[in-house]
């Protein structure tokens, strides 16, 4: 029987009746979206999928907003699920099998799903924070890259950094990028708040800087490739986008052993 989120007892029929009609509100709102894009979603427009007024959806969502926070959150739900369960099916194979298992997992997801993918990372919401429920889900899926990564770059890798990151920070100091301040210190600041993140995520005590900045260079290189990808870009250049992913994962791996 399900139970409250909040506690242990059995909902009432009600509160049943409620969430089934919630999860469905949910479901026909996606296929709207992957109709038109989140941009033409409307109460009155999920409403009519519904057979419902919009008057009587608003005693289920307070606003649109509300329901795209909803919609964020099953859309994060679901491409967390495909990335852990590409990285559970790849759990035995080497570490550079399991990262290009992640890689891909997401790029196909979001072929799926592209205007989903759009709602999620490249929709009008940009400016808008995203809901807390969404967190999990999305760092469940940065948790698996980190981890491999951190196996395939054990002792700092990219450039023979060491395991506190302190190679890797000199290379950044050196680069004279970023804003304010020397290069060492604009490195121990993106440091920082590299292990804040990877606290956050749940990353294993001494996961090391250079696992997590790859990281974070293997998800911004993965996410900008998809985003040409499900707009077109490649179409005229005669490009595959699963062969340009694989050449990215081959040269992150390359530089994780440097």
């Amino acid at each position: 029987m399900p139970v409250d989120d909040d506690d242990t007892r059995p909902l009432t029929r009600r509160e049943r009746v409620r969430r089934q009609t919630v999860d469905e509100i949910v479901e026909r709102a996606l296929e709207l979206v992957d109709a038109g894009g989140a941009h033409s979603l409307s109460l009155a427009s999920v409403g009519k999928a519904m057979g419902m007024t919009s008057p009587a959806l608003y005693h289920y969502f307070a606003s649109r907003e509300a329901l795209l926070d909803a919609l964020v959150v099953a859309g994060y739900t679901d491409l967390g699920t495909a990335v852990e369960g590409a990285a559970h099916e790849a759990a035995d194979r080497p570490a550079p099998d399991r990262l290009a298992a992640v890689a891909h997992a997401w790029r196909r997801w979001a072929l799926d799903h592209p205007r989903r993918y759009s709602m999620l990372f490249t929709g009008s919401r940009r400016e808008t924070v995203d809901p807390l429920e969404s967190v999990g889900p999305i760092s469940r899926s940065m948790l698996a890259l980190v981890t491999t990564l951190q196996e395939i770059a054990p002792d700092g890798g990219a450039g023979g950094a060491s395991a506190d990151g302190a190679g890797d920070a000199a290379a950044f100091a050196a680069s004279g990028t970023g804003a304010g301040g020397s290069g060492p210190a604009r490195a121990a600041g993106l440091d920082e708040k590299l292990s804040h993140w990877g606290r956050s995520l749940g990353a294993p005590a001494g996961t090391g800087h250079p696992a997590l900045r790859l990281a974070l260079s293997t998800w911004y290189r993965v996410h900008g490739l998809v985003s040409l990808e499900i707009v077109g870009a490649f179409d005229t250049m005669g490009l595959d986008g699963g062969s340009l992913l694989t050449a990215e994962i081959n040269s992150l791996v390359s530089e994780a052993g440097r």
